[in-house]
């Protein structure tokens, strides 16, 4: 049986060899040798034709919408509501003086108490009379506001030269000095004599190290003739500085954070360094004005004039009884005046520790203590 089936076999490789498989015809399926009935197809799929190559058209990728950019839509807080008596700070100057009257703003902008108004002129100082007299038109500004504070920063446009007598002086000549320093005093003096607080704020250093240093010098003089007249000068060169004395565009702002503080001309105030040049004038000026910057309790009545600040007196006076102070090797501190004698031992007696040492004699043991052996008494 075995021999008739490996005959078969034989004979259909042998037909396989010679013939080969028979091409299918077109629609028909192609006809199976006896090793594919038995073992499976090992046929190869027929090559593609030309046109079943071409690639298959693409879809269009869809179009991308346009990326959408956040934009902040809220609205700001509107100020507060003023009162009618509020007080006014009047913020006169330069560029600086500009950029401290945007961070007023905002910081008492809650004080329904305090009114901040920003009179400055960017390119002025006290060297050009000719673009902007600030000593000519001052006393008009503090005759018609009426401000309870002036808060002044001027000179990082003073680096220049200044017309004294009809003859151009350069910068930092004796003349110059000498006429600079008058014109500080000089509008010191016209607020000072309007009896309005003056705070002049000095200049912080800058990016430019030719101009920094030049701002030192004019910060000096500016704080000897403000404070040599009656007014307060505010300092803030430290705020804009890193640990060395150098300028920092960054540093820490108002809340203690890292931030940047300047612009990236070196020059100008970004909103945090506005904040914070108002913070140093904050302090200063909630001593001067006192209780009218303080935000209004909501539902408060706007109108009512600010409360007079009132001293209880107590009717009787206390009786306080005072103890003298007592030193610590006060002998009479406990009470004895012989404490050293009472203490100190006869210089011939011998302590328990010698006694134990030298002798071995551990001392009668006090009665009913574990090593007690005495014959208690009937």
């Amino acid at each position: 049986m075995k021999s008739k089936v490996l005959k078969l076999v034989a004979i259909g490789m042998s037909v396989l060899l010679v013939s080969g498989p028979a091409p299918a015809q077109d629609g028909a399926k192609p006809h199976r040798s006896i090793l594919e009935l038995l073992f499976g197809s090992f046929r190869r799929q027929p090559a593609q034709q030309p046109s079943d190559l071409a690639p298959a058209p693409k879809k269009p990728k869809p179009r991308k919408s346009p990326s959408i950019i956040n934009i902040d839509t809220t609205k700001q807080k509107p100020p507060a509501e003023k009162l009618v008596d509020a007080r006014h700070i009047l913020v006169a100057g330069d560029f600086m003086a500009a950029a401290l009257g945007d961070g007023l703003q905002t910081t008492f902008g809650d004080a329904a108490g305090v009114i901040v108004d920003q009179k400055t002129n960017s390119a002025s100082g006290l060297v050009r009379k000719d673009y902007y007299d600030w000593l000519g038109s001052l006393p008009g500004l503090l005759d018609t506001l009426k401000p309870a504070l002036l808060v002044v920063q001027l000179g990082a446009n003073d680096r220049q030269k200044m017309t004294v007598d009809g003859v151009r002086e350069e910068f930092h000549s004796d003349k110059w000095t000498a006429a600079y320093q008058q014109r500080i005093k000089d509008l010191t003096d016209i607020a000072v004599k309007r009896h309005v607080p003056i705070v002049w704020v000095g200049i912080p250093p800058f990016q430019s190290p030719s101009l920094t240093a030049d701002v030192v010098t004019i910060n000096l003089m500016l704080r000897q003739q403000v404070e040599a007249s009656g007014g307060i000068y505010v300092d803030v060169w430290d705020g804009f500085v890193d640990g060395s004395g150098k300028f920092s565009a960054t540093g820490s702002d108002v809340d203690g954070q890292q931030a940047r503080l300047r612009s990236a001309d070196g020059v100008g105030m970004t909103k945090a360094g506005k904040a914070k040049l108002a913070f140093y004038v904050e302090k200063v000026a909630r001593r001067i004005l006192g209780d009218s910057i303080i935000a209004p309790v909501p539902g408060a009545d706007l109108n009512a004039t600010l409360p007079v600040a009132t001293t209880v007196v107590p009717q009787k006076a206390t009786v306080v009884v005072r103890t003298e102070p007592v030193s610590l090797n006060d002998p009479s501190f406990d009470g004895s005046a012989a404490l050293s004698q009472a203490t100190t031992p006869p210089a011939d007696s011998i302590n328990p520790r010698d006694l134990l040492v030298a002798h071995g004699d551990p001392g009668k043991a006090p009665t009913g203590r574990i090593d007690d052996f005495a014959i208690p008494a009937k």
